[in-house]
């Protein structure tokens, strides 16, 4: 009988941590905070993508397209482009990034991956 309600105890405790797991408000306030983010490197390599274009991109130097990365920044973002897998370095080593974000293109005769990192302030 002892081990009957030390199981039901035990299973009793499990749900009330899965519900309590599940109800946590801040893993929501965590996960809104996470897709802001996300939203806003997105948007920066789009703006990046659009204000230079694609055939910008297709047909310019790798040293004239780290160039205008570097232009596309500011104090708390950082936009790095990959040509062919060389980087610009545009990356300060005082940077501490919180979050990232790429795209990678496919463009004809060159693979471009464009990069955007948030830093904290």
């Amino acid at each position: 009988m002892r081990l009957i309600d030390i199981a039901i105890a035990s299973g009793y405790a499990a749900i009330c941590l899965s519900l309590v797991t599940l109800m946590n408000p801040v893993a929501d306030r965590e996960s809104a905070v996470y897709s802001a983010t996300q939203s806003k490197l997105d948007s920066a390599i789009s703006a990046y993508i659009e204000r230079v274009g694609l055939p910008f991109l297709t047909t310019s130097s790798s040293q004239t397209i780290c160039a205008s990365a570097a232009e596309a920044g500011n104090g708390t973002l950082a936009i790095d482009v990959l040509v062919q897998g060389t980087g610009c370095g545009l990356l300060p080593s005082e940077f501490s990034p919180l979050a990232s974000s790429s795209l990678t293109l496919d463009l004809p005769g060159r693979v471009v991956v464009v990069e955007a990192w948030l830093a904290r302030r």
